[in-house]
């Protein structure tokens, strides 16, 4: 028949017989399925015993393997080092890479990722528009159409279909594992469709819609935990098949749940469901889509060669991963299987100096006018790629000269490390889509996202350089990074104090400062910014400012616990109760309003003639509570699971929430979310102190006086230093008890 050339985007790939199976979207939106032929490689190191055994392993297979020598290079020492190349079927590469573990020998190359290893091996990338060679559906080859580092690009033309349940929360809130269900619902092309009738039916009405629309994507909720199991299980059930793959010769493929800490926190994710020539793309387990939605997702997936609905799933250090792994790859550099660099041994003394971190001044503590805000951009991955700060590059033998401030560490200054490499073209990238967003254009959302996504990989690059088990971390490179970090910090407040400034708080990356009446504040921004030589943003000067003051002691402030309003009325909050994701959306909603009217207002006198609205919103929230004019869902404290449930022994309202789900038959896990009302917190049936909201029906119950506690609270954070809390009065010990458990409350009024 002769070859074709098939234009159009790499939408999907996977190992198949013969190859890997790549499925490509035309223009007008028809899918073609190809075969590339081909096979991939790893490479070994050991001794000549360890060699031959594996050699001799290999023509004991019966699928067909080649090896061979080659010269590969090691990242930390730059050398060429021989190595054992070996060539295998790609269906067959995990499994003969687990057998050959067992010889001994060091392995490179083998355990990464088999789709991202052949988007590294082929140069391209998923959503990589291209065009095809190919013959009688097989691929000879591809003509690159497409730059993942392209700031503006086309897209395929997606058919996105929406599958949720209905009858409980179709938008997604509650998670339906925890007792809530429904019927079937999908979207498609802006019109909604519910499911009648029995499981058999509505799978049979569902099977017709897939072949009908034939959806490139179908985006879920709950889909990875709840949705497809069910829909798995009734189709088994009732023997009526479900065309969720393209591949007629496929089903789903599956992912087991996990539980795991990362910084500190506990994290669920649910077990994933994924599909072969169509995606499934659930919306309550992608962190990147629940922060960037499809456009950051996208992007993410470009730049770092991972599948896009692998991406959806994974964190963002393996997003970052895989780019580093890709850029190894591309450039010769062998990928151990395991972290092989261990901390350099050293004196206590010089741990003491090197572990510091981060840089703060503590605020002053109160209300400020007229203060400025500058923030280096993106500090540490400026700090990685200026000073060339990767793991490869501490301490060389090359250069004892180049010295880190403080800590006494040097940093090679004739070869590119790795790091900056890779975040170099992102610190670009992202700098444009930030410009562009900014100019308010009608792509504004679109830049955005993709800058959003750009961040969370910034954000994580320097933990990542730590990371206990980063191929390529070390954490002598995380201690360059803050010493450098603390240098720039303290050159940029040298040069606020030289011209008269006073600077009010310091924050890692940020500096608070007041600056004598007609200073120019872009003049100032440039002087510091090339006192610290690392890029400076002016992010604005605020009407108004506050300093929040430690809980436990009025005297000091905390770090990162502030909110004021920019001269354009702008709001900005950190660390208030509804910045929490435990709080109530009645008190986050309580502070929203609060913190609105007084965006309004300048000067403190300002503040203070708008006193009686911001008590008459308190008035307003109470009387709510008093009156039961609240729902379930404005009560609902949210609480991470910290650990496994059966762990929870005390019997406060969280592990009362979490019995109480347990026993109605729900599985949780650690690092999932429970969401409970307090019902009667001093309440002699302990049983009945808490209430999941997942469990509650008929009339609402709730301590009245518990949530009056909070909302002050709330409003305490908002108000200090402009309502006075009075004096309490002194209680009589003859004095009759009050009909209602009335609190202290320092806002207490009737609203008007």
């Amino acid at each position: 028949m002769g070859e074709k050339i098939l234009e159009g985007w790499l939408f999907d790939a996977y190992a198949d017989e013969g190859g890997m199976r790549v499925w490509i979207l035309d223009a007008d939106g028809r899918s073609h399925a190809l075969l590339d032929p081909w096979r991939p490689v790893f490479h070994l190191a050991g001794t000549a015993a360890q060699v031959e055994s594996v050699r001799a392993f290999l023509k004991e297979q019966k699928f067909p393997t080649s090896s061979r020598w080659t010269e590969k290079k090691e990242l930390f020492t730059g050398s060429a080092i021989p190595v054992l190349e070996i060539e295998t079927p790609a269906v067959e590469r995990d499994g003969l890479v687990k057998r050959i573990r067992a010889f001994g020998a060091a392995l490179y190359d083998a355990d990464v990722h088999l789709v991202q290893t052949y988007h590294y091996d082929r140069g391209h990338f998923p959503l990589a528009k291209l065009r095809v060679r190919f013959e009688d559906e097989r691929i000879n080859g591809f003509i690159l159409d497409d730059d993942p580092w392209a700031v503006d690009y086309e897209l395929p033309p997606l058919r996105i279909m929406g599958l949720a349940l209905t009858g409980s929360d179709v938008a997604g809130a509650q998670d339906p594992n925890h007792g809530l269900r429904g019927r079937l619902a999908l979207t498609m092309d802006g019109r909604d469709y519910e499911l009648e009738g029995s499981p058999r039916d509505q799978l049979e009405t569902l099977a017709r819609r897939l072949r009908e629309w034939d959806p490139d994507v179908i985006e879920s909720e709950w889909g990875d935990s709840a949705l497809l199991p069910l829909l798995d299980r009734w189709s088994r059930d009732e023997n009526i098949p479900l065309g969720f793959s393209r591949d007629a010769a496929r089903g789903m493929a599956g992912r087991g749940e996990r539980s795991f800490y990362t910084y500190g926190r506990a994290i669920y994710q649910g077990g994933a469901r994924y599909f072969f020539g169509r995606w499934h793309l659930d919306r309550r387990n992608s962190f990147m889509h629940a922060q960037t939605g499809n456009a950051g997702l996208f992007e993410i997936a470009r730049i770092a060669k991972i599948p896009v609905q692998r991406a959806a799933r994974c964190t963002i250090g393996t997003s970052l991963s895989s780019m580093q792994t890709g850029w190894a790859w591309t450039n010769g550099i062998l990928i151990p299987m395991e972290k092989q660099q261990a901390e350099d041994f050293r004196p206590a003394s010089e741990l003491l100096s090197a572990d510091k971190g981060g840089l703060v001044y503590e605020p002053e503590i109160g209300w400020h006018e007229n203060v400025v805000e500058y923030d280096f951009t993106s500090m540490y991955p400026e700090m990685m790629v200026s000073h060339n700060i990767s793991p490869e590059t501490v301490n060389c033998a090359c250069c004892p000269d180049n010295l880190v401030p403080e800590i006494g560490h040097t940093l090679c200054t004739k070869r590119r490390g790795l790091v900056p490499s890779v975040l170099a073209p992102i610190l670009i990238k992202r700098a444009e889509y930030k410009r562009r967003y900014k100019a308010r254009g009608a792509r504004a959302a679109l830049y955005k996202a993709r800058a959003d996504a750009h961040k969370w990989c910034l954000v994580c690059c320097f933990g990542y350089l730590g990371f206990k088990n980063a191929r390529f971390g070390k954490i002598e490179a995380h201690e360059c990074v803050t010493a450098w970090g603390r240098e720039v910090l303290l050159s940029a407040k040298d040069e606020v104090e030289a011209r008269g400034g006073h600077l009010l708080h310091a924050l890692v990356d940020a500096l608070w400062v007041k600056v004598p009446p007609g200073t120019d504040l872009e003049e100032l921004r440039g002087a510091m910014e090339k006192a610290a030589r690392c890029p400076l943003a002016l992010e604005g000067v605020y009407k108004w400012l506050r300093f929040c003051a430690s809980k436990r002691d009025a005297r000091s402030g905390v770090p990162g616990r502030y909110f004021g309003a920019f001269q354009s009325g702008e709001l900005k909050i950190r660390g208030l109760a509804c910045r929490r994701h435990d709080t109530p959306p009645l008190i986050k909603n309580l502070q929203g309003a609060l913190l609105a009217r007084l965006a309004r207002a300048g000067e403190l006198c300002e503040r203070r003639a708008c006193i009686p609205d911001l008590l008459e919103i308190v008035a307003q929230a109470r009387l709510r509570l008093k009156e039961n004019r609240v729902s379930a869902e404005e009560l609902a404290i949210t609480f991470n699971l910290a650990r496994a449930p059966e762990d929870y022994g005390r019997d406060n309202a969280t592990a009362i929430a979490v019995r109480k789900l347990t026993a109605a038959g729900i599985k949780l896990h650690m690092g999932e979310t429970v969401k409970y009302v307090i019902a009667n917190a001093k309440d002699r049936v302990k049983e009945w102190r808490a209430q999941p909201l997942a469990l509650m029906e008929g009339g609402l119950e709730y301590d009245v006086a518990r949530y009056l506690e909070l909302l002050e609270r709330g409003a305490r954070e908002i108000l200090d230093g402009l309502v006075d809390a009075p004096a309490p009065a002194k209680k009589s010990r003859a004095a009759a008890p009050p009909r209602e458990p009335e609190l202290p409350l320092l806002f207490a009024r009737e609203p008007r």
